[in-house]
């Protein structure tokens, strides 16, 4: 059933050891506020599912849900279509179907499996795909909804289907609210019987984030695998990291303390300026410049007593004007703090301390200065920005 008179509904339901949850997901979303019949379906499953399928499901269920949803006059029921073309086996390691997912390499070659039934459908413009994570070992529907976010487009959707807590173990299995039958069921130890239009049925739509339109432009030609994907991705995005809060106090020696265990990273005087010097904003290609003309201006002013990190600074052999020898001294200093923010328990410091000509990713925003007051009005928005502070 076309959404909007214009896309094809193409359904991907990973399938296990457990068919039902396919008619159960069909049927509920032929009874969806705005229902939807799928104009194909296509389940991924194991050599066993796709027996399960066609013993269970082909064997006359699919007829029975096909004509149930005829005689409701559900739009479209009538083209609801399943066949043995539309169960895709995942492959073992020689190609042939695999019965199961016993190992970490038969779950990666799973994933880059449903990537490709995945991209197939996501590539065509004209359709919108609907993906069950219903059904399948809990790997299978993770993966599953790992190629959705990879792969997904804004108006695709992923579901599970949720059911009452007997459902599972009803007699004879339940596949959908068929009228006239009843099922059996065991309640503290008593056989019970309910009728199958009774049991509830719920499609809960999963919230997913589709990242496809963030590498979209910069991946056109996207890598064939799903370990390749992903590592593609990760390399060329920022890092999923969780910074710390890093304190610049000005009193003393300079100390750059990592929060919240307040540990000193124990810098020298140059590496706390050209620290500071980061902190304030100033671009990658004048940190050099502006480490050699703040040597000058720290030369040059009155400090209190209470600072001492000033006079070592200007005493320094490093930065002392010569644009080349500085260019040298930058990267010494850089890797110095790198080893020392470290040490002091921030492991990605390369993302304020970058190596090479790589930008800084590290938020500005997470410095906090202390006793910036005893630094002179004139020197001070070189070593900071204006919103640091405590």
């Amino acid at each position: 059933m076309n959404i909007a008179g214009v896309k094809r509904v193409v359904l991907i339901a990973g399938i296990g050891t457990s068919p039902a949850v396919l008619t159960e997901t069909v049927w509920a979303l032929a009874h969806g506020a705005r229902p939807v019949i799928p104009d194909e379906i296509v389940v991924v499953t194991t050599a066993i599912g796709k027996r399960r399928v066609l013993s269970e499901i082909l064997g006359g269920v699919w007829s029975d849900l096909k004509a149930t949803l005829c005689r409701e006059r559900i739009k479209g029921a009538e083209d609801l279509r399943l066949g043995e073309t539309s169960i895709r086996v995942l492959p073992d390691s020689e190609g042939n179907e695999i019965d199961d997912l016993r190992s970490a390499a038969d779950n990666l070659r799973a994933a880059d499996f449903m990537l490709g039934v995945v991209r197939q459908y996501t590539e065509d413009p004209t359709t919108v795909v609907y993906a069950s994570i219903a059904g399948g070992r809990k790997t299978m529907s993770a993966l599953l909804l790992s190629c959705m976010s990879l792969l997904g487009r804004a108006d695709d959707k992923v579901f599970h289907v949720l059911t009452t807590p007997e459902a599972t173990s009803l007699r004879p299995t339940f596949h959908f609210p068929r009228r006239g039958v009843k099922h059996e069921f065991q309640d503290a130890g008593r056989l019970r019987t309910i009728s199958a239009a009774k049991v509830a049925i719920e499609l809960f739509e999963v919230p997913f984030v589709p990242v496809r339109g963030w590498f979209q432009e910069k991946y056109r030609q996207l890598p064939p695998t799903y370990t390749a994907l992903v590592r593609t991705l990760r390399a060329g995005g920022p890092q999923a990291v969780v910074f710390p809060e890093i304190e610049l106090d000005f009193e003393g020696h300079g100390y750059a303390r990592v929060l919240p265990s307040r540990t000193d990273a124990r810098l020298s005087a140059v590496e706390f300026a050209l620290l500071c010097v980061i902190a304030s904003g100033t671009p990658r290609d004048a940190w050099c410049k502006r480490m050699i003309d703040l040597k000058q201006m720290v030369e040059a002013a009155n400090f209190p007593i209470s600072v001492q990190w000033n006079d070592t600074f200007v005493d320094s052999t490093r930065f002392r004007g010569d644009m080349g020898e500085a260019v040298g001294d930058l990267a010494d200093c850089l890797s110095e703090i790198r080893k020392k923010l470290k040490r002091a328990g921030f492991p990605e410091s390369e993302t304020l301390a970058p190596k090479r000509n790589a930008a800084v990713t590290f938020p500005l925003a997470n410095f906090w200065a202390m006793n910036v007051d005893l630094v002179p009005v004139d020197i001070r928005g070189c070593l900071l920005p204006e919103s640091a502070g405590k």
